[in-house]
């Protein structure tokens, strides 16, 4: 008896997690069906499921068009330039938090804190001014006049960093305290100095953080529109993201309303950020739960 009932309650939590599953994976789906639909017929659709009666899957090689893709490089390169310097910039001062003491810690650590809970809309508009007035770039004089600064230009996509990149700090510097030092301690006896401690020592055994951190950054430049949005006007130069929001926001403009190119470009938009999850979710709950140990 109690084994039949577990067998039932085992496929009833079975039944509830494939619906749960289906939900979060319809919005994919549905747009995945609408990207193969003509502009016409997926104008007389209302259906949950809108199953193209003869599939178009040219739009989903729109992205690879000459013109299509070179924002899908550009977003590429901004997502692994951000993943690569972040990692870095956390792991260094991570450790350096964790390890050392000297004069101002424990105020960089709660600064660290509190410019957490600063609302990042806050910032756009000085970061705006700021990266519009840089001097002798753009045509600006020493004083950061007279010209454009690095709006409209490819390096803005690259510089924007901000202080959102120091919460990996803290991740990383909380991972670091369920580190026993002993092996720091083996590794300076065998003549590693600093460098070679981070290097072989520290970045190998912590790899399971700096995997949440990567997967992280990665998803949130990825996805990133606005900044490119915000700095760039030339679809070219700029991003994704914002190419696909600039291609809604012209189809509106101009009553063109090709629903079934966006929903293919953002189906393939979502491709890279699944693959790369996917590869590295087996590390995410275990980095979260090394950076919970506290020694």
């Amino acid at each position: 008896m109690h084994k039949v009932t577990a067998v039932g309650l085992r496929s009833l939590w079975y039944i509830v997690m494939l619906a749960i599953a289906f939900i979060m994976l319809y919005p994919f789906i549905f747009s995945l069906l609408a990207g193969l639909n003509t502009r016409t017929e997926f104008g007389h659709l209302g259906a949950l499921f809108p199953v193209p009666s003869e599939p178009v899957w040219s739009n989903l090689l729109i992205i690879f068009t000459p013109r299509g893709i070179r924002p899908v490089l550009n977003t590429f390169m901004r997502t692994a330039w951000y993943t690569i310097i972040v990692c870095i910039m956390s792991v260094l001062m991570g450790y350096v938090l964790s390890r050392y003491n000297f004069k101002g810690k424990k105020f960089f650590i709660t600064a660290i804190l509190t410019t957490q809970v600063i609302p990042g809309v806050l910032t756009l508009i000085p970061a705006f001014v700021m990266m519009a007035h840089i001097p002798f770039v753009g045509g600006n004089n020493w004083m950061g006049m007279g010209g454009r600064g690095l709006i409209n230009n490819s390096l803005a996509i690259y510089l924007p960093l901000g202080w959102t990149f120091l919460i990996w700090v803290f991740l990383f510097m909380q991972a670091m305290k369920g580190l026993p030092r002993g092996f720091e301690e083996a590794a300076e006896i065998d003549g590693c100095g600093f460098w070679r401690t981070i290097f072989q020592v520290i970045i190998p055994m912590q790899l399971p953080i700096i995997a949440v951190i990567a997967v992280n950054v990665a998803l949130g430049v990825w996805n990133d529109w606005l900044i490119p949005f915000m700095y760039i006007s030339d679809i070219q130069r700029s991003t994704l993201p914002a190419y696909l929001g600039q291609l809604v926001a012209a189809l509106q403009r101009f009553g063109d309303r090709d629903y079934p190119r966006i929903f293919a470009l953002s189906t393939v938009a979502i491709i890279p950020p699944f693959i790369i999850f996917f590869f590295l979710q087996r590390y995410i709950i275990q980095g979260i739960a090394s950076a919970g140990i506290k020694g």
